[in-house]
C-alpha cells in the first residue's frame, strides 16, 4: 500500500544548458528502453528527523520513449508502455503506465521526469522527480520520481534506471520489424518473423499499456515471416483516437514490442 501524507512544496527551477542535438523531428521517433540494475521501489523515511530507512524492492521490465517537438530549452519524450514487475518481500507486483520526459536548459543540463502508475492494480499516482540536475548521459535515463519530492516523513518512490534495449529481440528469437506506414491513417503493416513454428500472440496497447486489440490470439504459425495488418479499431470496432500505440507479440516466452504513431 502507498502510503500517504502531506504534498512536497515544489522544487525550484534551474537553468540550464541547451542539448546541440535536441533537434525537432520529422515523425516520432520510438525507442524501446530496459530497465537497468539498480532500478527500485522504495516505500518508508527518506529525510531526518525520521530514522527507519526506506524498504528497497529491485524492479525489472521495458518502456518505450517517444520524441516529441522540442522547445528552445528542452527535448520533450513521451513515455509509453511502462510494464515492470516490482520484487516485494510478498512476491510480485506489476507497475504500469505512462508518462512524459525532459532533458536541457541553457546554464547546466536537467531533466524532469513524470509517471503516472498503477502499482498493483492501484488506483494511478502521479510520480514526478521535479526539474533536477541529471541528463548528461542521456539517452541513458537515470531520475528518481516520488510522491511528495523525498521532503515527506514517509514517501514512496521508483528509482528509474534504464537504457535503449541492447537487442531489438528479447531472447535473441522473435523479430518485429518497425509498422508501416507510420504514421498511417487507414492501417498500418505488422511484420514479424518467428524462428521456429509454434503459438503466438499479437496485441495493440495504449500508451498506459491497457490492452485494446487482439490480432493474434495464441494461433500456432509457421517459422519464418508473417504480415497482419491493423485498421486502427479497438475490439469493440471503435475507431482510436489520434496518438501512440504500441504493438506487442509474444511468442515461446520472448516478447518484442514496437510503437506506432496513429493520425486521423
Amino acid at each position: 500500500m502507498i502510503p500517504r501524507t502531506r504534498a512536497a512544496a515544489a522544487r525550484p527551477a534551474i537553468m540550464c544548458i541547451l542539448i546541440a542535438c535536441l533537434a525537432t523531428p520529422a515523425v516520432a521517433q520510438i525507442t524501446p528502453y530496459e530497465l537497468s540494475p539498480g532500478a527500485e521501489f522504495r516505500t518508508g523515511c527518506f529525510t531526518t528527523p525520521c530514522v527507519c530507512g526506506p524498504l528497497q524492492d529491485a524492479v525489472t521490465g521495458a518502456f518505450s520513449l517517444v520524441r516529441q517537438a522540442s522547445d528552445p530549452q528542452f527535448a520533450h519524450y513521451d513515455v509509453i508502455g511502462v510494464d515492470w514487475v516490482a520484487q516485494f518481500p510478498t512476491g510480485f507486483v506489476r507497475i504500469s503506465g505512462s508518462g512524459s520526459y525532459r532533458v536541457g536548459g541553457t546554464a547546466s543540463i536537467q531533466q524532469q521526469l513524470t509517471l503516472d502508475l498503477s502499482v498493483g492494480g492501484a488506483p494511478v499516482r502521479h510520480f514526478d522527480s521535479g526539474l533536477i540536475p541529471g541528463g548528461g548521459n542521456f539517452p541513458r535515463l537515470d531520475a528518481t520520481v516520488s510522491l511528495y519530492g523525498l521532503i515527506a516523513c514517509i514517501d514512496t518512490a521508483l528509482i528509474v534506471r534504464g537504457g535503449p534495449s541492447t537487442a531489438s529481440v528479447v531472447g535473441g528469437a522473435v523479430t518485429l520489424e518497425a509498422l508501416a506506414p507510420n504514421p498511417f491513417r487507414a492501417a498500418t503493416r505488422v511484420g514479424f518473423s518467428l524462428p521456429e513454428a509454434g503459438p503466438a500472440r499479437v496485441t495493440v496497447h495504449d500508451v498506459a499499456g491497457r490492452c485494446l486489440r487482439t490480432l493474434v490470439d495464441g494461433d500456432r504459425l509457421e517459422a519464418g515471416p508473417h504480415t497482419i495488418a491493423w485498421d486502427g479499431r479497438s475490439a469493440d470496432g471503435r475507431s482510436c483516437a489520434a496518438g501512440c500505440y504500441f504493438v506487442r507479440i509474444e511468442a515461446d516466452g520472448r516478447t518484442e514490442q514496437r510503437s506506432v504513431v496513429k493520425l486521423r
